[in-house]
C-alpha cells in the first residue's frame, strides 16, 4: 500500500544526506571499510524503518543498511534516526542490488513482510523468486544467511521450496514466531499482526556450495 506523501518528507532526505545512498555514490565493495566494521547487514524493503533502527540497534558493531524504494515510507524511516553511526539508507529497489553491493559483501540479508505477489503471473517479482535467491547467493559471503519474515502463508511455503532450490539450505523455521518471546526486532506491520492474534512464519538459510 503506497503511503500518502509527507510535506516534509523531502526535508528529511536533505537532513540526512549523511547517510543516503545512491547510484552516484555507492560504495560498492568498500561498506566495510567506510562504515569501519566487519559484519554486514542489509534489510530490503525497510518500509517506516522499526525494524532496521531495532537491528542497528542490537548489533552496534554492524553495519545495518535499510533499502527502501517507497519516497515516503523511506523519509519516515529517516525521521525516526537517533544516532547514525553503524547506519545507512538506500532509496532503491532490490532489483538494483548489483549496483550496490559486490560479490561476497553482505553477511545477512533480511526479507520482512515482503509484498506475496500472489497471482502466479507475478511470480517473477516475489524477493524469494529463483533470480532473486541467485543474486542473494551472490552477494552473500560463504557464511551469508538470508532470513524471511512474513504473515502470509502461501508466500512463506512458496519460499521455502524456492530457496533451498536456489542456493541455499534451511537452518531454521518457525510456523510460529511469536509464540515465545524472541530477540529479534518486530516491524511495524508484525506488531499489529502480533496484537491481533496472526501468526508470523520466519526462515533462516545458509548459503550452500560455497566456493
Amino acid at each position: 500500500m503506497r503511503l500518502r506523501k509527507k510535506a516534509w518528507s523531502k526535508d528529511m532526505f536533505e537532513l540526512h544526506a549523511d547517510i543516503l545512498i545512491d547510484e552516484t555514490n555507492t560504495l560498492k565493495g568498500k561498506w566495510k571499510t567506510a562504515l569501519a566494521v566487519d559484519d554486514l547487514k542489509l534489510e530490503i524493503g525497510a518500509g517506516r524503518g522499526n525494524y532496521w533502527h531495532g537491528l542497528a540497534a542490537q548489533f552496534e558493531d554492524s553495519g545495518v543498511i535499510a533499502m527502501e524504494r517507497d519516497f515516503t515510507a523511506a523519509s519516515i524511516a529517516l525521521k525516526k534516526i537517533d544516532e547514525k553511526t553503524n547506519k545507512r539508507m538506500i532509496y532503491g529497489d532490490a532489483k538494483d542490488l548489483d549496483i550496490y553491493f559486490d560479490s561476497k559483501e553482505l553477511d545477512a540479508i533480511y526479507l520482512n513482510f515482503s509484498d506475496p505477489w500472489p497471482k502466479k503471473k507475478h511470480e517473477k517479482r516475489r524477493l524469494t523468486y529463483k533470480t532473486k535467491c541467485d543474486l542473494y547467493h551472490r552477494l552473500l559471503n560463504d557464511k551469508g544467511s538470508l532470513i524471511m519474515k512474513t504473515d502470509n502463508r502461501g508466500l512463506f511455503e512458496y519460499s521455502l521450496v524456492s530457496v533451498a532450490q536456489n542456493g541455499f539450505e534451511l537452518e531454521e523455521v518457525y510456523l510460529d514466531f511469536r509464540s515465545e518471546p524472541q530477540e529479534d526486532p518486530f516491524t511495524e506491520y508484525e506488531r499489529k499482526f502480533v496484537d491481533k492474534g496472526q501468526v508470523i512464519y520466519r526462515a533462516v538459510w545458509r548459503k550452500k556450495d560455497a566456493k
